[in-house]
């Protein structure tokens, strides 16, 4: 996401504050009257988050905040938009992930115990909040996770090449359930479909000869002055970002070894549709 973008949340994030405190609300009101907590009215005022649509209008009304100046903060707020939404958890490196990764013209992942954000079917994605004690607003989250696949749909989408373990099937939020597993199924089969020319999915089956398998792990790749770069995730939504010249050929090293023993796109296609079949059963 383009610097300009994160000027113009940082920007909506001022007027709003500025609109509540005109009519001397707290932001415990507001969340009252929005229908949220207030930590999402603090991250919608002090924080790079996007804010939806819905919510941006009915706090314009909120606050009664007059049409010029209405009109002036829809303006940024769509300029700001690519993003996760005000109400979902995202440290600051995850942050430099969604910015960088519009400008990457190849990303490179692999994942063996999990499904990243951008591959989460919804009922997924709003298990693992439950489970994580983070589910505050559902509408917030699933809104953040349709935003991310607008990857896909800008101009010049990157070439995205992933690797995931069955082991990222098997292994869901609350353990492996039939519906949900299926669902998950289904939906990275319709990203393939959807994205076909730009998303490549790969298995790596259980009788790869590999040492090991990356466990969370995504290169980006840029052209001309980009520097490439490493976003690798562990537990509780910590990640970190490499950007050393040894490191990153270390990380694309690995990610190659795997890479060569994972099955093709069409072979894929046919492992998931027997796997989900299989998953009735689960």
């Amino acid at each position: 996401m383009p610097h300009d973008a994160i000027k113009a949340r940082l920007e909506v994030g001022k007027r709003l504050k500025k609109a509540r405190t005109r009519i001397n609300w707290s932001q415990n009101r507001a969340a009252a009257a929005l229908g949220c907590t207030q930590s999402k009215i603090n991250k919608m005022e002090n924080e790079q988050v996007a804010i939806s649509p819905g919510d941006l209008s009915q706090l314009l009304h909120l606050y009664s905040v007059p049409d010029i100046e209405a009109d002036r903060i829809q303006l940024l707020a769509a300029q700001a938009r690519g993003g996760p939404v005000a109400g979902v958890t995202a440290n600051r490196d995850y942050l430099k992930l969604l910015e960088a990764e519009r400008e990457a013209v190849e990303i490179l992942g692999c994942y063996t115990e999990r499904f990243p954000n951008l591959f989460q079917s919804e009922p997924y994605i709003a298990e693992q909040y439950k489970l994580g004690g983070a589910l505050h607003d559902i509408t917030s989250v699933l809104d953040s996770r349709r935003e991310r696949e607008e990857l896909f749909q800008i101009d010049r989408p990157p070439q995205y090449r992933a690797v995931f373990s069955p082991s990222s099937f098997y292994r869901l939020p609350g353990g492996r359930k039939a519906g949900l597993g299926r669902e998950q199924i289904e939906h990275v089969l319709r990203m393939m479909k959807d994205y076909r020319g730009y998303l490549y999915v790969h298995l790596l089956p259980w009788e790869a000869e590999v040492a090991y398998a990356p466990h969370d792990l995504t290169i980006l790749k840029f052209e001309g002055q980009g520097k490439d770069m490493v976003y690798h995730e562990y537990s509780g939504g910590l990640a970190r970002i490499y950007t050393g010249r040894q490191q990153v050929k270390a990380h694309i090293d690995e990610w190659d070894k795997v890479f060569l023993q994972a099955l093709g796109v069409e072979a894929t296609r046919e492992a998931l549709l027997k796997m989900h079949h299989e998953a009735r059963n689960w």
